[in-house]
């Protein structure tokens, strides 16, 4: 499974259960160490709806975000047509 594959699920399941311990998350996903310190990094700092919970788990901030929407992000106001 790819990183990016791996994100967008973390991320929903995330989202729905509101926190996720680590290890939880490497069972899951097979993941190393190294492998989940960028999952998370990348969900704290890079999309920044989740933070990190005494080192062991993760709690989702990033308020009610659909499913849908974490897929299929909004088009920027740049490229919508307007009528």
């Amino acid at each position: 499974m790819k990183f990016s594959e791996i994100l967008t699920e973390a991320n929903v399941w995330l989202q729905r259960e509101g926190r996720l311990r680590n290890r939880s998350l490497q069972c899951e996903y097979g993941l190393d160490d190294e492998t989940l310190a960028d999952l998370k990094d990348e969900l704290m700092e890079g999309q920044e709806v989740a933070v990190d919970k005494d080192g062991k788990m993760l709690v989702w901030t990033g308020g009610e975000a659909s499913e849908e929407g974490l897929l299929h992000p909004p088009q920027s106001s740049l490229s919508q047509k307007h009528p």
